[in-house]
């Protein structure tokens, strides 16, 4: 789960990124010549591919997401006894590590 969350992160930062490219060529798009033109050109196209890659992956995390949720949820209506004593236990060691602080 952690490295879902990890993962999601990263996407939300590389989502600010581009945002922020975007907003800095769209702001210059008037003072630049030929040259910069070109480079501005590439890195719209490579900002474009790369809003592409991330949909996709975006899309195959979620769907591993929600695939270990429903994994998860499956077992423990399978195991439902099983559960509650994983639970109990968790609950116990926590609380015995809290209260040594």
């Amino acid at each position: 789960m952690n490295e879902v969350i990890t993962r999601q992160k990263l996407l939300n930062d590389v989502r600010e990124v581009i945002h922020d490219a975007e907003i800095l060529m769209k702001e210059s798009t008037g003072n630049l010549g030929d040259k910069a033109r070109d480079v501005q050109e590439r890195l719209t196209a490579r900002i474009s591919s790369l809003r592409e890659y991330l949909g996709d992956r975006e899309d195959r995390l979620a769907d591993r997401a929600l695939g270990g949720v429903q994994e998860i949820d499956r077992t423990v209506r399978d195991h439902p006894y099983e559960a509650v004593g994983l639970g109990v236990v968790f609950g116990v060691l926590l609380g015995a590590l809290l209260s040594r602080r």
